[in-house]
């Protein structure tokens, strides 16, 4: 029985171990703060694959100057870190070329198009089912411009056999009679779904982890480099370091240092996210609710409705600006004009992001013991399931159920 070792107790490091353990080796998850307590406590719940446009898109590069003077716009760039996420920025424009965004299209559509599935073997492994919910999205315009900008998006995801329902302000208030007058159309989606509480969720992965004889362990890791049977693990606070057959680097926002000592320099970003649970919100939305012209989702959720989203570069360092959360609950009661704002929770994470918006999944240049699983940006919940089954095929030397071309790290 090889010991393999997991870097990352969020979502996709959790999927990911308990795939390994069914695949019959020994499994310990390496974190620095818990399972869920990064990216994956606070997203938006939503297994989200019936998205395939990725974040880069043609013309998109024209925005952004404008990002750097908005603040609280939907995508935002502190200016302490303008300078260091220059050359994220021009991959990002580069990633928009029409030839580009194509590729970056099929390869999260093949991704996402096998996420929930996967995601349904999952659930049925470990008892967790009664946490999806298929109650399908909206996606909501206040603004005749953008709505008819939407439209070529919508076809899009038709193109790719997802079901999109386009709908007038009225239709869509009959759906969710809490929307206002504002709203003057949008499409619901039906095969979008999402899980009462994500964090909840990634505990009670934790604990059936625990249940089938699995470690978790608390630690720092400094380094990770290959050895003579497999990799060699460094800890911040220990000397000795632990050696394994084989090593998943799953941490998130935290895997560019550990890929670059493995001679892979992945240009990883940070994506910080707002928002803002409120337990009383004094609506009842029955879907969740895009606001694509926004940037952020509304999300009802077994703790509350979760108000949040949007994108802010700002590194791992800097404090939170916590207008931006702010900004988010102005808009969102321009939308839904009885909600409440009083007595929530804010919250800041890091979404580890990549300029062409896809994941990284694969083996290191160093050594085929060491393998990523990293970088899936708003998806990481929606792709965690199938990021999993890619990387047990992988670490057993099996034929991986998609080909992983467009994941590899070597790809930059």
């Amino acid at each position: 029985m090889s010991h393999v070792h997991v870097i990352g107790a969020g979502i996709v490091g959790l999927a990911t171990a308990i795939r390994l353990q069914d695949e019959g080796h020994k499994v310990t998850v390496i974190d620095r703060a818990g399972p869920g307590e990064g990216a994956s406590r606070g997203n938006a719940a939503s297994i989200a694959w019936t998205d395939v446009a990725p974040l880069a898109s043609p013309g998109i590069w024209r925005d952004v100057p404008g990002w750097l003077f908005d603040p609280l716009g939907p995508l935002s760039v502190r200016p302490a870190y303008a300078l260091k996420v220059l050359p994220w920025m021009v991959r990002f424009c580069l990633a928009s070329l029409p030839t580009r965004v194509k590729a970056s299209t099929t390869a999260k559509a093949a991704l996402n198009g096998a996420a929930l599935p996967a995601w349904q073997r999952l659930w049925q492994r470990t008892g967790t089912a009664h946490r999806v919910r298929y109650t399908g999205c909206l996606d909501v315009f206040d603004d005749a411009g953008q709505l008819a900008r939407a439209r070529s998006g919508w076809q899009e995801q038709r193109d790719f056999g997802i079901d999109v329902e386009e709908l007038d302000g009225d239709q869509l208030r009959e759906l969710e009679p809490d929307l206002g007058a504002c709203v003057v159309g949008g499409a619901r989606i039906p095969g979008w779904c999402s899980v009462d509480e994500p964090f909840e969720l990634c505990t009670d992965l934790a604990s059936f982890f625990e249940g089938q004889g699995g470690t978790i362990r608390r630690a720092s890791v400094r380094t990770v480099s290959p050895s003579a049977h497999g990799a060699s693990i460094a800890f911040d606070d220990e000397a000795t370091p632990v050696e394994s057959d084989h090593v998943v680097i799953a941490a998130g926002a935290w895997s560019r240092t550990l890929t670059a000592q493995l001679g892979d320099p992945v240009p990883l970003d940070t994506e910080r996210g707002y928002n803002t649970t409120l337990p009383e919100s004094g609506v009842d939305l029955r879907h969740t609710v895009i606001l694509p012209g926004y940037g952020f989702v509304l999300s009802q959720l077994a703790t509350g409705l979760r108000v949040g989203g949007a994108v802010e570069f700002g590194g791992l360092g800097l404090p939170p600006n916590w207008k931006r959360a702010h900004a988010l609950l102005t808009r969102a009661r321009h939308i839904v004009p009885d909600l409440q704002t009083e007595g929530g929770t804010q919250w800041m994470g890091f979404r580890p992001s990549l300029p062409d918006t896809l994941p990284v999944i694969g083996r290191s240049s160093a050594s085929d013991r060491i393998t990523y699983a990293f970088g899936h940006g708003h998806h990481g919940l929606t792709q965690a399931a199938i990021t999993a089954e890619l990387i047990g095929a992988l670490v057993a030397g099996e034929h991986t159920p998609l080909s992983l071309e467009p994941y590899r790290a070597q790809r930059f």
